[in-house]
């Protein structure tokens, strides 16, 4: 836990009760930290409460919180209310995000925390199936479903050993020839340095990954892989509309685990654009292997 827990009574809730997830994950360390709490069976709706404090380093340009962060939330839910129902609270299973949608309702504001509650809908040998909300001050901000494959924690705990053992004495990653750097909002910033190039159809962006993307597993988490992907969505649309986008949904197939050997890598097309909304879709990509395939629906509004 960390030394000092924020101060949320006056939205009702006592983060004394609360705990952070174990083992270190060093994304939600980074970008959080989150905290959960379980109430009762873990294989029914409610039991398990998320809470993200939001800060300055949340927001995004316009001083809402960054999709991002809404995005990483709603992995961490899924996560958490999928696995606690297939190892019934015991914290002996480690779940993959396989599949995931969010849809975003309404903005959410820099200050009140945001709160995650979900449900589980089926738990099969390998596969956990599970849904539910994002919440600030009693206002729905997005919703999202989705599917976790499930393995025993000491087998992912392995596999740990074996990346760390992958990464060692690697050359620092350089930023790639013909991109540029771009000025990103404080979220995306928080996260790590970015490199644009804009292209005939959309864009194509770059991220060297470092140590504080990976989740407990040693793999990059999922919720930085969409952070990724939700900036790489909206740099896209700008320079394609010249307009200002804000994400309505966005929805991620995760294809293989990505690592901090190499940097991360996407292209985002943007196959449909009208006057006020906009359609893209892109692939993350580390040296030449698909990890992530996502689409995305983004309202547009004139530049302020």
């Amino acid at each position: 836990m960390p030394d000092t827990l924020p101060d949320l009574a006056s939205w009702g809730i006592d983060l004394s009760g609360y705990t952070v997830f174990t083992p270190p994950d060093p994304f939600e360390d980074h970008v959080g930290p989150f905290f959960f709490r379980i109430d009762g069976d873990t294989r029914k709706a409610d039991a398990v409460h998320c809470v993200l404090p939001t800060l300055a380093r949340h927001g995004n340009y316009l001083g809402g919180v960054h999709g991002g962060g809404i995005l990483t939330l709603a992995d961490y839910a899924l996560c958490l209310v999928a696995g606690r129902a297939a190892d019934g609270g015991t914290n002996s299973s480690f779940a993959m995000t396989v599949s995931i949608a969010v849809e975003f309702l309404n903005g959410a504001r820099v200050g009140p925390p945001l709160e995650a509650r979900g449900e589980p809908l089926q738990v099969t040998g390998r596969l956990a199936f599970a849904r539910g909300s994002i919440t600030q001050e009693g206002r729905t901000i997005a919703l999202w479903s989705g599917v976790c494959r499930h393995v025993a924690r000491a087998k992912a705990m392995t596999r740990k050993d074996e990346h760390m053992a992958a990464r060692a004495d690697l050359p620092p990653q350089a930023a790639p020839e013909g991109f540029e750097p771009f000025k990103a909002s404080p979220y995306s910033t928080h996260i790590g340095p970015a490199f644009v190039r804009k292209e005939k159809d959309g864009a194509s962006l770059v991220q060297p990954t470092l140590a504080r993307m990976c989740n407990s597993g040693g793999a990059l988490h999922g919720g930085y892989l969409m952070s990724f992907a939700d900036t790489a969505v909206t740099r896209a649309a700008a320079m394609a509309t010249d307009m200002a986008p804000a994400t309505v949904s966005f929805a991620a197939e995760f294809l293989s685990a990505g690592t901090i050997s190499a940097p991360m890598t996407t292209r985002v097309e943007v196959p449909k654009q009208g006057k006020s909304i906009a359609f893209l879709r892109g692939l993350l990509e580390q040296e030449g292997r698909a990890v992530l395939s996502y689409s995305a629906t983004v309202m547009l509004r004139a530049r302020s």
